[in-house]
């Protein structure tokens, strides 16, 4: 199970890190866009369109790595009140909770990437992209969260901590 873990960590580092760089490409391109329309009086409107793209898959590619690091945000309000004995157990009948989840959202994004990918479904926009390509980061990405998730049901490290309030 380990060498499953570790090369799900260097998947996920590898997925984050690309979604950073996306982050910093859209900072650029942003700055690009303004200074473009306002010195030369024009702009590329396919910019906009790949800024769209990336607020998707940036958020795909870097929701493994929050799971893993436990930064998503959650709210403890049954877990403070529930009996410390008792603590471990409900919270990984909650991550198994969210397992599912993912794993449900998982398969129906597969199931609408495929389906898109087999009917040649194009996402028209400024720049016209397979439809297939945008939605491609969902199912692997859910997925990858729901095995990030039961690192929390089958290791040692629980994802609540019983501590009321919010947590990110």
């Amino acid at each position: 199970m380990t060498v499953f873990y570790r090369w799900l960590d260097r998947v996920t580092d590898l997925l984050a890190l690309i979604a950073g760089l996306y982050l910093a490409w859209i900072f650029i391109a942003i700055i690009f866009q303004v200074v473009a329309r306002a010195v030369f009086l024009f702009g590329s409107s396919h910019i906009f369109t790949f800024i769209e793209y990336g607020l998707l898959y940036i958020t795909m590619f870097g929701a493994p790595w929050l799971v893993r690091l436990k930064g998503h945000v959650y709210i403890e309000l049954l877990t403070a009140v529930v009996p410390e004995h008792i603590r471990p157990t409900f919270s990984r009948i909650v991550v198994s909770l969210a397992v599912l989840i993912c794993a449900v959202v998982a398969y129906y994004a597969a199931e609408v990437t495929i389906r898109s990918y087999v009917r040649d479904e194009i996402d028209m926009r400024s720049l016209d992209m397979p439809r297939w390509i945008v939605m491609i980061s969902m199912p692997i990405c859910f997925s990858m969260m729901a095995l990030q998730f039961t690192r929390y049901i089958f290791g040692k490290d629980t994802l609540h901590t019983g501590e009321a309030g919010m947590h990110e």
